[in-house]
């Protein structure tokens, strides 16, 4: 019997669509598995019982063992022929290596493992995707770094030293195998967990390890207390700081290679009167910026947006609390105007993402350049667009103002919990409330919400209190969360989106800045003439079906108290 024959018999393929690939096959020249793939009728995961029972081969279902795999057994094939070949080693009896392939057809990737790793190969089929997930895991998940814990105990034990607190032994044991493992296999886990920063803290009588992701702090299993002093070092060593320091706070940054993803790691040590507490913020260099359509605006605000961003000049303010994505909006929108006719500068604290097409400046207060004297010297730099990161004081927001009505595009972020609140904030910082409305073109109030997990997605029926406590509609009879999965770590929750309100003066709300009103009174005058609020976003969202009432009360409670 031919594959196609014997997919046909197991029923995942018909006569015509045999047919069809046959004389597809003819032309191409592929082989059978790969041209109904292609053409979508069979799926990876039909496909590989079959192929495992044409060939005479064993088939694993990895989802209901790979959580078990020995990270000895996993640490025989490297993860760069692991992921080039789909391939994931299972067990090691005597001198034969077991792996599981998605194509147990492909000759060179089985010469290939057994010269690497000095074993015979013994092949079974595994679908691909399940090899994927398998791969993720094993080389990066939590297993692999409490092996690593354990290798840095049992060498203590051997040694039968504790760790000592002069600077050569701690560089010493920085440097010990063990304590490099658990380092990189740390950031690697973050990273594949979507974290954006990992919080490494002693306590009392423990250490304390936890990741955010997508806003929210997660807590994992960490690594004994004896250790954190060396995983501290090894961290400093990689950031260029002192080690020898343990006093004073501490900032510095290094990059990490990780496959084809090259992440800019920002490190911050802060003495606790337990010892020093590290918290590394992971920036993706390799993360392309979004389009200016992908923030999430709706499409009447994205187009009266886009019009701002193309004033000659003028005072754009962003507003919200840190996290909040203001910065990535920022560098959109500059993304959005950059031209060669346009002399772009920013200045920032720090300078998170490099962008090749401006000028990024970072400013130093141990040296007095702080953002009031950098927005002077920029001045001279004879921009066209300038980006100040943030407007802390008088000062600056005056500078910053004047530069807007001197003919200068100005964009700039403000500490508020919404676009009203920019203005009167500015104000109460001394800032004379003509300025105020001579330059401000807009203000654009934003938040993350997290998205619910596709994978686990599901419907609930909505109960009269969540729509009361929502003020939802009657029609609306059901709303989506995400049940929790191996995916989304279980918390019903993969990635975030933004939700934004944007406040364009008109004459009302003009007299209202001049008159030194409330931020209420300037809200409501906005609201009159079209703008929608952050909770308003965040309901419509809601009813699409994009997240929960739980996040949505999470993210706008405060604007909702306003």
């Amino acid at each position: 019997m031919r594959i196609g024959e014997a997919l046909k018999e197991a029923g995942l393929i018909t006569s015509d669509e045999l047919r069809i690939v046959l004389n597809e096959q003819e032309t191409s020249h592929d082989r059978l598995g790969d041209i109904v793939l292609r053409m979508g009728y069979v799926t990876p995961e039909d496909l590989a019982p079959v192929l495992a029972n044409y060939f005479h081969i064993p088939f694993i279902n990895l989802k209901e063992c790979y959580k078990s795999f020995k990270p000895e057994v996993i640490d025989t094939v490297a993860l760069e022929l692991a992921k080039r070949f789909k391939a994931i080693p299972i067990e090691i009896k005597e001198k034969t290596l077991i792996v599981a392939l998605s194509d147990p057809l492909n000759l060179l990737a089985i010469d290939t493992l057994r010269i690497k790793t000095g074993f015979k190969i013994q092949c079974v089929v595994a679908a691909e995707s399940d090899i994927e997930e398998a791969i993720d895991y094993c080389y990066f998940n939590l297993p692999r770094m409490k092996q690593h814990i354990n290798n840095f105990i049992d060498a203590e034990q051997a040694l039968e030293v504790t760790l000592p607190d002069d600077m050569d032994s701690a560089h010493y044991e920085a440097g010990d195998q063990p304590v490099v493992q658990y380092v990189q296999s740390l950031i690697v886990q973050a990273i594949n967990n979507r974290a954006s920063d990992i919080h490494l803290q002693p306590k009392a009588d423990r250490s304390e390890l936890r990741f955010r992701i997508d806003g929210v702090l997660y807590a994992s299993d960490p690594p004994p207390l004896a250790m954190i002093a060396a995983i501290n070092t090894r961290i400093k060593i990689l950031a260029g700081l002192d080690i020898a320091e343990k006093r004073l706070p501490q900032d510095g940054r290094f990059k990490l290679k990780v496959g084809e993803r090259e992440v800019d790691l920002r490190i911050s040590s802060f003495p606790t009167i337990y010892g020093e507490s590290v918290v590394m913020r992971i920036l993706d260099a390799s993360t392309p910026l979004l389009g200016i359509k992908q923030l999430g605006f709706y499409p009447n605000d994205l187009e009266k947006y886009k019009s701002l961003i193309r004033r000659p000049y003028g005072l754009i303010l962003v507003t919200g609390p840190t996290g909040s994505g203001k910065t990535t909006s920022l560098y959109t929108s500059l993304n959005e105007i950059k031209s060669k006719d346009k002399n772009i500068i920013t200045l920032e604290d720090p300078v998170e993402y490099r962008l090749p097409f401006i000028q990024q400046s970072q400013i130093n207060s141990q040296i007095g350049f702080d953002f009031a004297r950098g927005l002077r010297s920029i001045l001279r730099q004879d921009p066209d667009v300038i980006m100040v990161g943030e407007i802390r004081d008088q000062e600056t927001a005056e500078i910053a103002i004047h530069a807007a009505l001197t003919g200068h595009l100005v964009f700039t972020t403000l500490h508020t919990n919404d676009a009203s609140g920019a203005p009167v904030r500015l104000a109460k910082m001394g800032v004379e409330p003509f300025l105020i409305t001579s330059s401000l073109l807009g203000v654009v109030a934003q938040r993350l919400i997290r998205t619910i997990c596709p994978d686990c997605k599901e419907s609930h029926p909505l109960t009269d209190e969540i729509r009361q406590k929502h003020g939802l509609s009657e029609d609306l009879t059901h709303y989506f969360r995400g049940r929790g999965c191996s995916k989304c770590l279980n918390s019903g929750y993969k990635g975030r989106k933004g939700i934004y309100e944007l406040m364009i003066p008109n004459e009302e709300v003009r007299k209202l800045i001049l008159e030194q009103r409330s931020s209420e009174e300037v809200r409501e005058a906005a609201r009159r003439h079209g703008m929608k609020t952050l909770r308003e976003t965040g309901i419509d969202n809601l009813k699409a079906g994009v997240t929960t009432p739980e996040e949505l009360l999470r993210v706008t409670q405060e604007t909702e108290e306003l």
